[in-house]
């Protein structure tokens, strides 16, 4: 298949999938694509008219609307400060920033108005300070804050031609003038500085000091100084007189720790410079007469902050114009910064009077960057530096018998000034680059022209023309690159590079198309990066070949060489277009011309994974496989290509699957059973045991299908060793992910004994463990399986009676039992008897039975002690009860309630062994909130069982007519004759504990005192006395009694005053039967509010954190509080 077909069957793809661009061709395509920011292209692909010449002009003459007050003599322009000086000694002042504001400046002066005149000015270039020189060798200084000038007596006598302001940034200085050198019309150069000052007695110059004379005097008409770009000391010194050029190259003065050295008595900062000079002094000389002369720089940084040093100069002689351009390098002391200096006659000026044209000489000149200004007397010319031609002339208008003085040019901002006795000129300059490009096109000067070009019209023409150029000069890779940033035609160029078979020019124009096209255009981009591997693979078929057939190793090498890097750029273009390359047709082309190299590149940098590891498995290399396989990230990918690689490279596949713990290791089980387990050699690892291990311990899987695999492999092991299987189910431990009867049956069928008994120890079957493990005489196994059910004595001595059971009529060993016994903290010597054959020998475990013996003996006696003992805890026990039926408390008639502090023995209450008492209802009142949901709900039940009993008991009492119940009082009849003593009648003093109500309190009685066998009412420390409302056994619901559980009952006789001792007659039985019932409800209802003081016990500790007052109290006592 060749490339028109693939590229017409790509076409064909695209139309189907609607990704093909409008059916106007390729053509209309490439015009709209080629330049996406290029709004001036046509469809045509040729520019639209962006080369219309621009009429405006570049140079305006104008006049400045100011009325001078007097005659001018001479003008200076720095940073936008103009200073014009006055026939009459004035200077004036003027911002232009602010040019309503005019400063008038006086000059002192000595001298008569008629005897001095202005010669020259010489203004910095901040603006800051200026030098006023004239014809009688006065000068004077003017500082930008002064309102006058100031006479220089130290530089009189001189009168000054030039002056070199020293623009070096290592010393910036506001008011200093710095070091600069000033050249006199005696041919002398001087070094000065000045430093203006308020002091009366202090002079402005720092020091003056004359460093260089020309021989012969001639008048120092320009002076410039340079400093070396990154040499702080390294300067150039170029000075010249009417027909002279100097060049002074040289360091100056070492610095010190306050800067240079500038104002040093003994030496100047520029002597040592001029030193060299002093014998050999180089210059040029040009011919001529022309008794004045000017020098002007150039420099395309001209703003102060980022001024640098000159570029180009000019000077003006009588032959002409002396231009050339500044190169600083490494010169030094004799060498020339000047390059290609050349020299501009001046244009003739044809006069009027015939046809005839003379050569006229200005009286001024001014440099531009592309522009020589000419002043004559009475016009103004400007030549073009590239082309020597006049772009403009312009007569001065001028009244009549006024005369041009002179031009002054402020370097900073780049501004022109012409000058008479009385009128100021502006020559405006505007767009001076406009043409520039053009000119430079004239020359071929391409690279210069597109610097200059304005919009994309001029930009194409030059690249055009560029391109045209070097292919016509057989540069065909060259002109490539200027043909695809051009808007020519797709199809012309390619034709061209085809006729000239540049097929290496082709691909480069391709590549640079290809980069500037749009994203949106995929299908001239799919379209021309099919061609562009098509190119490559035809180059590189073509350098191989020539290196086979090429006889010189020097033309094989350098072939072998050039393919290398063409194979390199080819994969470079991959890596960068692979996103517009159709996949299907790159394959064909590459698989065409048999570049599997690049075919298995292009197939990974796209992600195709798949077809280069399929491609390194047909190569058996299947490390090369592995390595493209742990690039990628597909799991698909694993699972397809391990059963393969796993048969072939087992352990570098495991390695890689533990590279990826994304794969799911089921999915991996077909490979794992691919793997040749049989045919390791003795001491390799299994690789799948391998894995498994890994899956199962780091990642922690716990698919038992894994689990029951792994415990396979490890049970199907042709060694016998059991340790890898044991620790495998020793690591399973409880949370066994294995299947339990699957383990067994396939450790049973591969005869691994330790491993069933350890799976019947986890199945719980300790049993079935030891009888495996006896069966095989395996008796340490069948011990440690034994002591597995430490909870289960009863087992664990059954496991071990199995064991003793083997040991003795298995092995027939009496010692070795005896053995087995002393091991063995359960089983004693009767425990292995019966085990023994009825007729044996004792002598073998005699020892063991009399050691026996004696144990039973020592625990009989143990045993009698501990029942002495508890025989006599019982006593004290008894006798602790008897006392404690004794205790009582006394209450004092005024007791108070420490809860509502009320008197105590008006409603039941409550006393504690710590002394503080409580009414029952204060009690649980305070109680009750203290309480859990489930303890009020229990209070609220005792309470009303207790009164449903209470109501029970006094129904059945009720219920025999003869028996009333009636109060016990002190003067009721039924206590009359009571004996304190005690006596045969049933009193009260018949009662084993006294009840005492005082103030009134009294005491129900069921037909009489309470018999011998009542309660103690004292017993636990609590004493209850019932209101004359209630009666002391709590009928009521609010009745509650904290008693000590005791086996007797409460004896209530039914009869009344007939008690005695026994207390218990009459209607005693009926009761006993319904009393137990009440003491069981009392005694947990003393255990639930009664069961520690409410002030001394945990729950005042519990409760520390609340508050004393609750809310509705706070809430109470703030209601109370004064507003």
């Amino acid at each position: 298949m060749n490339l028109d077909e693939i590229i017409e069957q790509h076409l064909e793809s695209s139309r189907s999938s609607g990704r093909l661009a409008p059916s106007n061709g390729f053509s209309a395509q490439s015009s709209q694509g080629w330049e996406p920011n290029n709004l001036v292209l046509l469809e045509s692909g040729y520019v639209n008219t962006g080369l219309i010449e621009d009429d405006s002009r570049i140079f305006t003459l104008a006049k400045v609307d100011y009325q001078i007050p007097s005659r001018l003599s001479a003008m200076a322009v720095s940073n936008n400060i103009l200073i014009m000086a006055m026939e009459s000694m004035h200077l004036l002042r003027i911002d232009l920033d602010k040019a309503h504001e005019v400063e008038d400046i006086e000059i002192p002066s000595t001298r008569k108005p008629s005897e001095v005149r202005i010669y020259k000015m010489f203004f910095d270039p901040t603006g800051r300070h200026l030098i006023i020189t004239t014809k009688t060798g006065d000068n004077y200084y003017l500082y930008e804050k002064w309102k006058k000038a100031k006479l220089l007596t130290k530089i009189k006598g001189v009168v000054i031609e030039s002056i070199a302001w020293n623009r070096s940034a290592d010393r910036p200085s506001e008011s200093s003038t710095k070091e600069f050198l000033i050249g006199t019309d005696g041919g002398q150069i001087f070094e000065a500085e000045l430093e203006p000052t308020a002091e009366l007695f202090r002079k402005e110059e720092r020091y003056f000091r004359q460093v260089y004379s020309v021989k012969p005097e001639m008048p120092i008409t320009g002076l410039r100084m340079e400093q070396f770009p990154g040499w702080k000391r390294q300067y150039v010194v170029v000075a010249v007189t009417p027909t002279r050029i100097y060049q002074f190259i040289g360091s100056i003065a070492p610095t010190t720790s306050g800067g240079m050295i500038g104002g040093s008595e003994n030496k100047a900062l520029f002597e040592n410079l001029f030193a060299n000079y002093e014998v050999n002094t180089g210059f040029l000389e040009l011919p001529g007469n022309l008794p004045y002369s000017e020098l002007h720089f150039f420099s395309p940084f001209q703003d102060l902050p980022l001024q640098g040093v000159a570029k180009t100069f000019a000077w003006l002689t009588g032959p002409g114009i002396y231009h050339g351009n500044l190169v600083f390098g490494s010169q030094t002391v004799g060498d020339s910064v000047i390059d290609t200096p050349q020299l501009l006659p001046y244009p003739a000026t044809r006069l009027e009077s015939d046809a005839s044209a003379a050569v006229e000489i200005p009286i001024a000149i001014a440099l531009t960057e592309f522009h020589f200004i000419l002043l004559y007397k009475e016009r103004v010319r400007a030549v073009n530096q590239l082309n020597n031609q006049v772009v403009f002339d312009e007569l001065i208008p001028l009244r009549a018998r006024e005369e041009v003085l002179g031009m002054s040019v402020d370097t900073t901002k780049n501004t022109f000034w012409i000058y008479t006795a009385s009128s100021i000129f502006e020559l405006v300059i505007t767009k001076e680059d406009r043409d520039v490009w053009t000119l430079y096109l004239e020359k071929k000067q391409y690279d210069l022209a597109l610097q200059y070009t304005k919009n994309p019209a001029q930009r194409d023409r030059v690249l055009t023309l560029q391109a045209n150029h070097h292919f016509a000069e057989g540069q065909y890779l060259l002109s490539a690159k200027y043909y695809a940033q051009s808007t020519v035609p797709f199809e012309e160029v390619a034709l061209k590079f085809v006729e000239r078979d540049g097929r290496d020019a082709l691909r480069s124009y391709l590549l640079f198309k290809v980069d500037k096209l749009r994203k949106t255009d995929y299908t001239q981009k799919t379209i021309i990066c099919t061609w562009l591997v098509e190119i490559y693979l035809s180059k590189m078929n073509q350098l191989e070949d020539q290196a086979a057939s090429s006889a010189a190793e020097s033309d094989v090498q350098n072939l072998q060489a050039e393919q290398t890097v063409l194979e390199d750029d080819f994969k470079g273009f991959l890596e960068t277009n692979k996103t517009y390359l159709d996949k299907k047709t790159t394959y064909k082309l590459l698989a065409s011309h048999g570049r599997t190299e690049q075919l298995l590149f292009y197939a990974i940098l796209i992600g195709d994974y798949e077809r280069v590891i399929s491609h390194w498995v047909q190569e058996k290399n299947y490390k090369n496989a592995l390595d493209v396989l742990r690039m990628q990230d597909s799991l698909d990918t694993y699972y397809r290509f391990s059963p393969v690689l796993i048969e072939n490279a087992p352990y570098e596949t495991v390695s890689t699957w533990m590279l990826q713990p994304n794969l799911n290791p089921r999915n991996l089980i077909p490979a794992l059973l691919k793997y040749d387990h049989k045919s390791l050699e003795p001491g390799a690892q299994n690789q799948a045991i391998r894995y498994l291990s890994y899956v199962v311990t780091n990642l922690e899987n716990t698919d038992a299908a894994i689990h029951n695999f792994l415990l396979t492999l490890y049970a199907t092991q042709p060694t016998r060793d059991e340790s890898a299987l044991l620790k495998f189910l020793a690591t399973e431990g409880r949370a066994m992910h294995y299947n339990l009867d699957y383990a067994l049956r396939i450790c049973t069928q591969n005869n691994r004994i330790q491993s069933c008994v350890n799976i019947f120890s986890s199945m719980g079957q300790y049993g079935e463990a030891v009888d495996l493990a006896l069966k095989h005489n395996d008796l340490e196994l069948a011990r440690i399986n034994a002591d597995k059910p430490e909870e289960d004595e009863m087992l664990r001595k059954t496991l071990w009676l199995k064991i003793a059971r083997h040991v003795v009529k298995e092995k027939k060993d009496i010692k070795a039992a005896m053995e087995f016994l002393s091991n063995s903290d359960l089983l004693k010597i009767e425990d292995i008897l019966p085990f023994f054959p009825d007729f044996v020998l004792i002598d073998d475990f005699k020892d063991e039975i009399c050691k026996a013996l004696e144990e039973y003996n020592i625990h009989i006696d143990e045993l009698k002690t501990e029942m002495d003992e508890a025989t006599k805890s019982a006593e004290n026990i008894r006798i602790d009860v008897r006392e404690l039926r004794s205790r009582f408390a006394i209450v004092a008639s005024t007791e108070r309630c420490t809860s509502c502090d009320y008197p105590l023995l008006t409603r039941q209450f409550y006393i504690f062994p710590c002394q503080h008492t409580f009414h029952a209802d204060c009690l649980i009142k305070n109680l009750t909130p203290l309480l859990s949901t489930y303890q009020l709900k229990r209070l609220d039940e005792l309470q009303e069982q207790i009164q449903n009993e209470m109501q029970n008991q006094q129904k059945l009492m009720l219920m025999n007519g003869n028996n009333t119940l009636q109060p016990l009082t002190v003067g009721n009849p039924a206590l009359n004759g009571v004996d304190p003593a005690g006596g045969a009648g049933g009193g009260l003093s018949q009662l084993p504990n006294q009840l005492i109500g005082q103030t009134g309190a009294a005491v129900m009685a069921l037909g009489g005192a309470l018999g011998a066998g009542g309660k103690a009412m004292m017993n636990g420390g609590v004493a209850i006395v019932g209101s004359a409302a209630g009666t002391a056994a709590g009928v009521f619901k609010d009745v509650i009694f904290t008693e000590e559980k005791v086996g007797t009952g409460v004896g209530l006789g039914l009869g009344v005053g007939a008690g005695g001792a026994g207390g218990a007659g009459g209607g005693g039985d009926d009761m006993a039967i319904v009393v137990p019932r009440l003491e069981l409800l009392r005694d947990e209802l003393d255990d639930l509010v009664a069961s520690e003081c409410l002030l001394c016990g945990e729950l005042m500790i519990k409760t520390i954190d609340q508050p004393f007052l609750s809310d509705d109290e706070l809430e109470l006592e703030q209601s109370w509080g004064v507003q």
